[in-house]
Protein backbone atom coordinates (compact mmCIF):
# COMPACT_ATOMS: atom_id res chain seq x y z
CA UNK A 1 0.00 0.00 0.00
CA UNK A 2 2.77 2.31 0.93
CA UNK A 3 4.42 1.64 -2.60
CA UNK A 4 1.50 2.54 -4.30
CA UNK A 5 0.61 6.16 -2.40
CA UNK A 6 4.53 6.82 -3.22
CA UNK A 7 4.11 5.67 -7.02
CA UNK A 8 0.89 7.92 -7.23
CA UNK A 9 2.66 10.92 -5.57
CA UNK A 10 5.62 10.97 -7.73
CA UNK A 11 3.14 10.56 -10.94
CA UNK A 12 3.70 13.14 -13.77
CA UNK A 13 1.35 16.46 -12.99
CA UNK A 14 0.16 16.45 -16.69
CA UNK A 15 -2.41 13.22 -15.63
CA UNK A 16 -5.52 13.66 -13.32
CA UNK A 17 -8.14 11.06 -11.79
CA UNK A 18 -11.26 12.08 -10.29
CA UNK A 19 -13.89 10.04 -8.68
CA UNK A 20 -17.50 10.81 -8.74
CA UNK A 21 -20.49 9.53 -8.40
CA UNK A 22 -22.70 9.09 -11.64
CA UNK A 23 -25.54 11.33 -12.65
CA UNK A 24 -27.19 8.94 -14.90
CA UNK A 25 -30.66 7.73 -14.14
CA UNK A 26 -29.03 4.03 -14.31
CA UNK A 27 -25.66 2.93 -14.43
CA UNK A 28 -24.15 -0.07 -16.75
CA UNK A 29 -24.79 -3.49 -15.03
CA UNK A 30 -21.43 -5.38 -14.41
CA UNK A 31 -21.00 -8.49 -15.44
CA UNK A 32 -21.76 -9.79 -12.18
CA UNK A 33 -25.03 -8.49 -12.72
CA UNK A 34 -24.57 -5.01 -9.90
CA UNK A 35 -24.64 -1.78 -11.04
CA UNK A 36 -21.39 0.37 -10.33
CA UNK A 37 -22.01 3.97 -8.24
CA UNK A 38 -18.47 5.46 -9.27
CA UNK A 39 -16.28 5.79 -11.95
CA UNK A 40 -12.84 6.95 -12.66
CA UNK A 41 -11.55 9.34 -15.23
CA UNK A 42 -8.16 9.63 -16.33
CA UNK A 43 -6.49 11.53 -19.39
CA UNK A 44 -4.14 14.41 -20.06
CA UNK A 45 -4.85 17.87 -18.94
CA UNK A 46 -4.73 19.26 -22.40
CA UNK A 47 -7.32 17.32 -23.01
CA UNK A 48 -10.65 19.31 -23.83
CA UNK A 49 -12.86 16.19 -22.19
CA UNK A 50 -10.38 16.64 -18.88
CA UNK A 51 -12.58 15.71 -15.81
CA UNK A 52 -15.50 15.24 -18.03
CA UNK A 53 -18.27 12.73 -16.37
CA UNK A 54 -20.60 10.58 -18.04
CA UNK A 55 -23.43 12.23 -19.43
CA UNK A 56 -26.25 12.66 -17.14
CA UNK A 57 -29.80 11.44 -18.66
CA UNK A 58 -32.12 13.80 -17.53
CA UNK A 59 -36.09 13.07 -17.34
CA UNK A 60 -37.91 14.30 -20.54
CA UNK A 61 -39.66 17.53 -20.35
CA UNK A 62 -38.70 18.14 -17.02
CA UNK A 63 -39.22 21.86 -17.16
CA UNK A 64 -41.99 22.04 -20.41
CA UNK A 65 -43.08 25.58 -19.14
CA UNK A 66 -43.05 27.77 -16.38
CA UNK A 67 -47.00 27.35 -16.24
CA UNK A 68 -47.98 25.12 -13.51
CA UNK A 69 -50.87 24.09 -15.15
CA UNK A 70 -49.37 22.35 -18.07
CA UNK A 71 -51.82 19.85 -19.16
CA UNK A 72 -49.16 17.54 -21.09
CA UNK A 73 -46.05 15.89 -19.13
CA UNK A 74 -44.00 12.94 -18.99
CA UNK A 75 -43.84 10.11 -17.10
CA UNK A 76 -40.92 7.71 -17.51
CA UNK A 77 -40.63 8.35 -21.26
CA UNK A 78 -44.43 8.45 -22.09
CA UNK A 79 -47.13 11.04 -22.61
CA UNK A 80 -49.86 11.53 -20.14
CA UNK A 81 -52.95 11.76 -21.80
CA UNK A 82 -55.69 14.80 -20.68
CA UNK A 83 -59.03 14.48 -21.44
CA UNK A 84 -59.21 17.43 -23.70
CA UNK A 85 -60.21 17.49 -26.97
CA UNK A 86 -58.36 16.39 -30.45
CA UNK A 87 -56.48 19.46 -31.97
CA UNK A 88 -57.47 19.08 -35.66
CA UNK A 89 -54.03 20.28 -37.81
CA UNK A 90 -54.22 21.43 -41.37
CA UNK A 91 -50.71 21.48 -43.20
CA UNK A 92 -49.70 24.16 -45.81
CA UNK A 93 -48.33 23.65 -47.48
CA UNK A 94 -46.56 20.04 -48.31
CA UNK A 95 -42.58 19.83 -47.50
CA UNK A 96 -39.86 18.36 -45.89
CA UNK A 97 -40.26 20.26 -43.33
CA UNK A 98 -44.00 19.88 -42.42
CA UNK A 99 -43.17 16.08 -42.76
CA UNK A 100 -40.79 16.09 -40.02
CA UNK A 101 -43.67 17.95 -38.15
CA UNK A 102 -46.27 15.33 -38.88
CA UNK A 103 -43.41 12.84 -37.63
CA UNK A 104 -43.26 14.92 -34.18
CA UNK A 105 -46.48 14.84 -33.81
CA UNK A 106 -47.10 10.87 -34.57
CA UNK A 107 -45.01 10.51 -30.65
CA UNK A 108 -47.56 12.90 -28.85
CA UNK A 109 -51.29 10.50 -28.02
CA UNK A 110 -53.27 10.27 -31.06
CA UNK A 111 -56.64 11.75 -28.64
CA UNK A 112 -54.18 15.10 -28.13
CA UNK A 113 -53.19 15.79 -32.35
CA UNK A 114 -54.78 14.59 -35.74
CA UNK A 115 -53.73 15.76 -39.22
CA UNK A 116 -56.97 16.00 -41.37
CA UNK A 117 -56.10 18.51 -44.42
CA UNK A 118 -53.40 19.04 -46.86
CA UNK A 119 -52.65 21.02 -49.36
CA UNK A 120 -49.92 21.19 -52.09
CA UNK A 121 -49.34 22.73 -55.79
CA UNK A 122 -49.04 19.12 -57.47
CA UNK A 123 -52.27 16.59 -56.08
CA UNK A 124 -49.59 13.82 -56.34
CA UNK A 125 -47.41 15.34 -53.71
CA UNK A 126 -50.71 15.79 -51.60
CA UNK A 127 -51.74 12.28 -52.11
CA UNK A 128 -48.27 10.94 -51.39
CA UNK A 129 -47.65 12.80 -47.87
CA UNK A 130 -51.74 12.16 -47.09
CA UNK A 131 -51.02 8.44 -47.43
CA UNK A 132 -47.90 8.07 -45.36
CA UNK A 133 -49.62 10.23 -42.71
CA UNK A 134 -53.25 8.58 -42.61
CA UNK A 135 -54.42 12.56 -44.07
CA UNK A 136 -58.83 12.68 -45.09
CA UNK A 137 -58.59 15.77 -47.24
CA UNK A 138 -56.05 16.67 -49.67
CA UNK A 139 -56.40 19.67 -51.34
CA UNK A 140 -54.14 21.80 -54.41
CA UNK A 141 -55.92 25.27 -53.20
CA UNK A 142 -54.77 26.82 -49.92
CA UNK A 143 -58.52 28.29 -50.14
CA UNK A 144 -59.87 25.27 -49.95
CA UNK A 145 -58.18 23.92 -46.79
CA UNK A 146 -58.83 27.43 -45.16
CA UNK A 147 -62.59 27.06 -45.90
CA UNK A 148 -62.40 23.55 -44.51
CA UNK A 149 -64.29 23.11 -41.19
CA UNK A 150 -62.48 19.98 -39.91
CA UNK A 151 -59.74 22.30 -39.29
CA UNK A 152 -59.04 23.88 -35.99
CA UNK A 153 -55.21 24.96 -36.59
CA UNK A 154 -53.17 25.39 -39.35
CA UNK A 155 -48.96 24.96 -39.76
CA UNK A 156 -47.37 27.41 -42.27
CA UNK A 157 -44.32 26.36 -44.01
CA UNK A 158 -44.20 27.29 -47.56
CA UNK A 159 -41.10 29.91 -48.17
CA UNK A 160 -40.42 32.69 -46.40
CA UNK A 161 -41.88 35.45 -48.37
CA UNK A 162 -45.17 33.38 -48.18
CA UNK A 163 -45.56 33.36 -44.61
CA UNK A 164 -47.38 36.40 -44.41
CA UNK A 165 -49.71 35.99 -47.25
CA UNK A 166 -51.11 32.98 -45.64
CA UNK A 167 -50.94 33.70 -42.02
CA UNK A 168 -53.64 36.45 -42.99
CA UNK A 169 -55.70 33.81 -45.31
CA UNK A 170 -56.22 31.36 -42.51
CA UNK A 171 -57.24 33.89 -39.88
CA UNK A 172 -59.58 35.46 -42.01
CA UNK A 173 -61.53 31.57 -42.41
CA UNK A 174 -60.69 31.76 -38.40
CA UNK A 175 -58.19 29.15 -38.22
CA UNK A 176 -55.55 29.08 -35.38
CA UNK A 177 -51.75 29.49 -36.71
CA UNK A 178 -48.55 28.47 -36.07
CA UNK A 179 -46.08 29.92 -38.68
CA UNK A 180 -42.73 28.70 -39.32
CA UNK A 181 -40.21 31.25 -38.79
CA UNK A 182 -39.86 34.36 -39.63
CA UNK A 183 -43.42 35.20 -39.43
CA UNK A 184 -42.87 38.03 -42.17
CA UNK A 185 -40.51 39.35 -43.85
CA UNK A 186 -40.92 43.12 -42.22
CA UNK A 187 -42.05 44.59 -38.66
CA UNK A 188 -45.08 46.21 -40.69
CA UNK A 189 -46.11 43.04 -42.37
CA UNK A 190 -45.67 41.66 -38.84
CA UNK A 191 -47.65 44.09 -36.86
CA UNK A 192 -51.09 43.90 -38.82
CA UNK A 193 -50.33 40.11 -38.71
CA UNK A 194 -50.70 40.30 -35.22
CA UNK A 195 -53.38 43.05 -35.11
CA UNK A 196 -55.67 40.76 -37.01
CA UNK A 197 -55.05 37.63 -34.37
CA UNK A 198 -55.82 39.68 -31.71
CA UNK A 199 -58.91 41.69 -33.26
CA UNK A 200 -60.45 38.21 -34.26
CA UNK A 201 -59.18 36.45 -30.97
CA UNK A 202 -57.50 33.58 -32.74
CA UNK A 203 -54.27 31.82 -31.62
CA UNK A 204 -51.03 32.93 -33.78
CA UNK A 205 -47.32 31.86 -32.83
CA UNK A 206 -44.20 31.71 -34.71
CA UNK A 207 -42.51 28.85 -34.69
CA UNK A 208 -39.33 28.84 -32.46
CA UNK A 209 -39.86 25.56 -31.46
CA UNK A 210 -36.35 25.81 -29.88
CA UNK A 211 -38.56 28.19 -27.13
CA UNK A 212 -40.30 24.81 -26.33
CA UNK A 213 -37.56 21.89 -25.94
CA UNK A 214 -36.64 21.03 -22.41
CA UNK A 215 -32.86 21.95 -22.96
CA UNK A 216 -34.23 25.77 -23.39
CA UNK A 217 -35.94 25.74 -19.81
CA UNK A 218 -33.63 23.68 -18.07
CA UNK A 219 -31.18 26.32 -19.45
CA UNK A 220 -33.37 29.40 -18.02
CA UNK A 221 -33.93 27.09 -15.09
CA UNK A 222 -30.30 26.85 -14.41
CA UNK A 223 -30.24 30.48 -15.12
CA UNK A 224 -32.79 31.72 -12.98
CA UNK A 225 -31.16 29.56 -9.75
CA UNK A 226 -28.01 31.85 -10.38
CA UNK A 227 -25.86 28.48 -11.15
CA UNK A 228 -23.74 30.40 -13.82
CA UNK A 229 -23.64 33.57 -11.25
CA UNK A 230 -24.36 36.95 -14.03
CA UNK A 231 -24.59 36.15 -17.52
CA UNK A 232 -22.40 38.52 -19.38
CA UNK A 233 -21.91 37.10 -22.66
CA UNK A 234 -23.69 34.75 -25.68
CA UNK A 235 -22.12 33.87 -28.70
CA UNK A 236 -23.28 31.88 -31.42
CA UNK A 237 -22.27 30.50 -34.68
CA UNK A 238 -23.89 28.96 -37.33
CA UNK A 239 -23.09 28.16 -40.91
CA UNK A 240 -24.09 26.15 -43.28
CA UNK A 241 -23.32 26.45 -47.10
CA UNK A 242 -26.36 27.00 -49.23
CA UNK A 243 -26.43 27.97 -52.53
CA UNK A 244 -27.64 31.76 -53.75
CA UNK A 245 -30.57 30.59 -55.84
CA UNK A 246 -32.52 29.39 -52.43
CA UNK A 247 -30.47 31.68 -49.97
CA UNK A 248 -32.97 34.13 -52.23
CA UNK A 249 -35.88 32.20 -51.89
CA UNK A 250 -34.84 31.89 -47.76
CA UNK A 251 -34.82 35.92 -47.73
CA UNK A 252 -31.42 35.57 -46.90
CA UNK A 253 -28.73 34.17 -44.11
CA UNK A 254 -30.07 36.53 -40.96
CA UNK A 255 -33.65 36.12 -41.85
CA UNK A 256 -32.72 32.30 -41.74
CA UNK A 257 -29.93 31.85 -39.31
CA UNK A 258 -29.55 34.89 -37.94
CA UNK A 259 -33.04 34.47 -35.86
CA UNK A 260 -31.93 31.65 -33.95
CA UNK A 261 -29.06 33.14 -32.07
CA UNK A 262 -30.76 36.29 -31.73
CA UNK A 263 -33.62 34.32 -29.83
CA UNK A 264 -31.65 32.98 -27.90
CA UNK A 265 -30.25 35.70 -26.54
CA UNK A 266 -32.99 37.39 -25.77
CA UNK A 267 -33.71 33.84 -23.73
CA UNK A 268 -31.21 34.36 -21.68
CA UNK A 269 -31.10 37.91 -21.15
CA UNK A 270 -34.93 38.60 -21.13
CA UNK A 271 -34.85 42.27 -22.46
CA UNK A 272 -34.73 44.48 -24.90
CA UNK A 273 -31.12 44.99 -26.40
CA UNK A 274 -30.33 49.25 -26.16
CA UNK A 275 -27.89 48.96 -29.43
CA UNK A 276 -27.36 46.68 -32.51
CA UNK A 277 -24.48 46.94 -34.46
CA UNK A 278 -23.67 44.48 -37.49
CA UNK A 279 -21.37 43.60 -40.41
CA UNK A 280 -21.61 41.60 -43.37
CA UNK A 281 -21.42 40.99 -47.20
CA UNK A 282 -24.25 41.10 -49.50
CA UNK A 283 -24.30 39.57 -52.83
CA UNK A 284 -25.44 41.28 -56.25
CA UNK A 285 -28.69 40.61 -56.13
CA UNK A 286 -28.98 42.77 -52.49
CA UNK A 287 -29.13 39.11 -50.34
CA UNK A 288 -27.35 38.85 -47.50
CA UNK A 289 -24.84 36.05 -47.71
CA UNK A 290 -22.94 36.44 -43.94
CA UNK A 291 -23.41 38.88 -40.81
CA UNK A 292 -21.63 39.65 -37.89
CA UNK A 293 -24.10 40.94 -35.22
CA UNK A 294 -23.50 42.42 -31.68
CA UNK A 295 -26.60 43.16 -29.61
CA UNK A 296 -25.75 45.18 -26.32
CA UNK A 297 -27.80 44.50 -23.31
CA UNK A 298 -27.53 46.66 -19.97
CA UNK A 299 -24.31 46.49 -17.41
CA UNK A 300 -21.90 45.75 -20.81
CA UNK A 301 -23.61 42.16 -21.53
CA UNK A 302 -23.54 41.72 -25.06
CA UNK A 303 -24.74 38.94 -27.77
CA UNK A 304 -22.31 38.49 -30.56
CA UNK A 305 -23.99 35.82 -33.15
CA UNK A 306 -22.02 35.03 -36.70
CA UNK A 307 -23.82 33.31 -39.64
CA UNK A 308 -22.67 32.24 -42.90
CA UNK A 309 -23.88 31.14 -46.19
CA UNK A 310 -20.44 30.51 -47.69
CA UNK A 311 -19.15 28.06 -44.98
CA UNK A 312 -19.21 25.79 -42.27
CA UNK A 313 -18.89 27.49 -39.08
CA UNK A 314 -19.10 25.65 -35.08
CA UNK A 315 -22.86 25.85 -35.00
CA UNK A 316 -22.61 26.03 -31.65
CA UNK A 317 -23.70 28.48 -28.35
CA UNK A 318 -21.72 30.07 -25.23
CA UNK A 319 -23.92 31.28 -22.46
CA UNK A 320 -21.02 32.59 -20.34
CA UNK A 321 -21.80 33.48 -16.59
CA UNK A 322 -19.23 35.31 -13.86
CA UNK A 323 -19.55 31.72 -12.00
CA UNK A 324 -19.96 28.87 -15.05
CA UNK A 325 -20.27 28.55 -18.94
CA UNK A 326 -23.07 26.20 -20.58
CA UNK A 327 -22.82 24.91 -24.36
CA UNK A 328 -24.99 24.36 -26.61
CA UNK A 329 -24.11 22.35 -29.93
CA UNK A 330 -26.52 22.49 -32.70
CA UNK A 331 -28.11 25.25 -30.31
CA UNK A 332 -31.60 25.47 -32.36
CA UNK A 333 -32.33 22.31 -32.26
CA UNK A 334 -30.20 20.90 -28.80
CA UNK A 335 -30.64 17.47 -27.18
CA UNK A 336 -27.34 18.50 -24.42
CA UNK A 337 -25.81 20.82 -22.61
CA UNK A 338 -22.36 21.03 -21.88
CA UNK A 339 -21.05 22.68 -18.60
CA UNK A 340 -17.65 22.45 -16.93
CA UNK A 341 -19.01 19.42 -14.93
CA UNK A 342 -21.68 17.74 -16.42
CA UNK A 343 -23.31 17.11 -19.54
CA UNK A 344 -26.81 17.13 -19.45
CA UNK A 345 -28.93 15.23 -22.03
CA UNK A 346 -32.63 15.29 -22.95
CA UNK A 347 -33.25 12.58 -25.09
CA UNK A 348 -35.92 12.74 -28.42
CA UNK A 349 -39.01 11.06 -27.37
CA UNK A 350 -39.56 7.57 -29.65
CA UNK A 351 -35.87 6.89 -29.64
CA UNK A 352 -34.19 4.67 -32.07
CA UNK A 353 -37.54 3.68 -33.03
CA UNK A 354 -38.53 6.48 -34.86
CA UNK A 355 -37.07 6.79 -38.44
CA UNK A 356 -34.90 9.69 -39.45
CA UNK A 357 -36.23 13.35 -39.86
CA UNK A 358 -35.21 15.40 -43.17
CA UNK A 359 -34.06 18.03 -40.67
CA UNK A 360 -32.05 17.54 -37.71
CA UNK A 361 -33.62 16.65 -34.23
CA UNK A 362 -36.40 17.71 -35.98
CA UNK A 363 -38.70 15.45 -33.56
CA UNK A 364 -38.68 17.84 -30.97
CA UNK A 365 -41.42 19.86 -32.33
CA UNK A 366 -43.54 17.69 -30.42
CA UNK A 367 -42.76 19.77 -27.49
CA UNK A 368 -44.37 23.08 -29.61
CA UNK A 369 -47.34 20.77 -31.00
CA UNK A 370 -48.41 20.42 -27.23
CA UNK A 371 -47.88 24.28 -26.07
CA UNK A 372 -49.84 25.09 -28.89
CA UNK A 373 -52.64 22.47 -27.79
CA UNK A 374 -52.37 23.79 -24.45
CA UNK A 375 -52.44 27.65 -25.28
CA UNK A 376 -55.66 26.96 -27.63
CA UNK A 377 -57.64 25.03 -24.97
CA UNK A 378 -56.83 27.58 -22.28
CA UNK A 379 -58.07 30.43 -24.86
CA UNK A 380 -54.81 31.63 -25.33
CA UNK A 381 -54.21 33.65 -28.44
CA UNK A 382 -50.34 33.96 -27.96
CA UNK A 383 -47.67 31.82 -25.93
CA UNK A 384 -45.59 32.56 -23.28
CA UNK A 385 -42.72 31.00 -24.56
CA UNK A 386 -42.70 32.65 -27.52
CA UNK A 387 -45.12 35.80 -27.37
CA UNK A 388 -46.12 38.31 -30.12
CA UNK A 389 -43.91 41.33 -28.51
CA UNK A 390 -41.13 38.79 -29.13
CA UNK A 391 -42.03 38.35 -32.57
CA UNK A 392 -42.31 42.18 -33.14
CA UNK A 393 -39.07 42.91 -31.89
CA UNK A 394 -37.02 40.23 -33.69
CA UNK A 395 -38.57 41.61 -36.93
CA UNK A 396 -37.61 44.87 -35.33
CA UNK A 397 -33.91 43.39 -35.22
CA UNK A 398 -34.17 42.03 -38.35
CA UNK A 399 -35.52 45.43 -40.17
CA UNK A 400 -32.45 47.00 -38.46
CA UNK A 401 -29.54 44.49 -39.65
CA UNK A 402 -31.42 44.58 -43.36
CA UNK A 403 -30.80 48.44 -43.05
CA UNK A 404 -27.91 48.38 -42.02
CA UNK A 405 -26.67 45.93 -44.94
CA UNK A 406 -28.63 47.33 -47.32
CA UNK A 407 -30.54 43.88 -48.14
CA UNK A 408 -33.46 43.41 -50.09
CA UNK A 409 -36.22 46.63 -49.87
CA UNK A 410 -33.77 48.48 -47.64
CA UNK A 411 -30.81 48.80 -50.57
CA UNK A 412 -31.56 51.99 -51.40
CA UNK A 413 -32.26 53.28 -47.74
CA UNK A 414 -29.64 55.39 -45.37
CA UNK A 415 -31.27 55.32 -41.95
CA UNK A 416 -34.04 54.04 -39.68
CA UNK A 417 -36.72 56.15 -40.20
CA UNK A 418 -37.54 57.92 -36.76
CA UNK A 419 -34.71 57.06 -34.91
CA UNK A 420 -34.37 59.69 -32.85
CA UNK A 421 -37.79 59.27 -31.37
CA UNK A 422 -37.15 55.50 -31.06
CA UNK A 423 -34.32 56.74 -29.09
CA UNK A 424 -36.40 59.25 -26.94
CA UNK A 425 -38.55 56.42 -26.21
CA UNK A 426 -36.61 53.25 -26.01
CA UNK A 427 -37.13 51.45 -22.35
CA UNK A 428 -33.63 49.68 -21.87
CA UNK A 429 -34.78 47.20 -18.35
CA UNK A 430 -37.05 45.07 -17.75
CA UNK A 431 -38.60 45.63 -14.49
CA UNK A 432 -38.97 41.48 -14.29
CA UNK A 433 -36.82 39.80 -15.86
CA UNK A 434 -38.85 36.98 -16.83
CA UNK A 435 -41.76 38.92 -18.35
CA UNK A 436 -40.65 40.45 -21.69
CA UNK A 437 -44.25 41.19 -22.28
CA UNK A 438 -44.01 43.68 -20.07
CA UNK A 439 -41.74 45.71 -21.98
CA UNK A 440 -41.92 47.91 -24.90
CA UNK A 441 -40.46 45.95 -28.44
CA UNK A 442 -38.58 48.65 -29.67
CA UNK A 443 -34.40 48.85 -30.76
CA UNK A 444 -32.49 51.23 -31.79
CA UNK A 445 -29.20 51.52 -33.81
CA UNK A 446 -25.96 51.82 -31.62
CA UNK A 447 -25.56 55.83 -31.34
CA UNK A 448 -21.91 55.83 -31.16
CA UNK A 449 -22.22 54.73 -34.68
CA UNK A 450 -23.50 57.40 -36.00
CA UNK A 451 -20.00 59.28 -36.34
CA UNK A 452 -18.52 56.43 -38.48
CA UNK A 453 -22.01 56.04 -40.18
CA UNK A 454 -22.53 59.67 -41.25
CA UNK A 455 -18.83 59.90 -43.16
CA UNK A 456 -19.78 56.44 -44.85
CA UNK A 457 -23.09 58.20 -46.23
CA UNK A 458 -20.58 61.48 -46.99
CA UNK A 459 -18.10 59.39 -48.93
CA UNK A 460 -21.17 57.60 -51.21
CA UNK A 461 -22.55 61.37 -51.73
CA UNK A 462 -18.79 62.28 -52.58
CA UNK A 463 -18.83 59.32 -55.05
CA UNK A 464 -21.86 59.97 -56.82
CA UNK A 465 -21.10 63.53 -57.45
CA UNK A 466 -17.36 62.64 -58.71
CA UNK A 467 -19.78 60.16 -61.51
Amino acid sequence: MFKLIMYFKSRSKKLGVRCYQSHATSSPAKSDGSRGRFRFVGCDIGDQNMWRPRPRQLHINRFPSSKADSKAILERGDWVMDEGPTLRWGIAPVSLMADDFAAALSVLPEQHHRIVSCVAAYQSHALAFAERHQVENVYTSFEDLAKCPNVDVVYISPLNPQHSELCHLMLNHDKHVLCEKPLCMTEEQVTKLLEKARARGLFLMEGMWPRCVPAYHYLRHQILRNRLGEIKQVHCTLGLPVSQGRLGLYGGVTNDFGVYGMQLALWVFREVPRCLKVSGRVNSEHVDVSADIELCFTRGKRALIEVSSEKKLSNQAVIQGKDGSIKMNNYWCPTRLITEEVDYEFPLPGGDQMPPTHYHNRLGMCYEAEEVRNCILKGSTESDDFSHKESLLLANLMDTIHVELGVGEFANRNEVSDLQKQIENVQDIVKDPEELASETCRVVEDVSMGGSLEINRQEVKDQVKGH
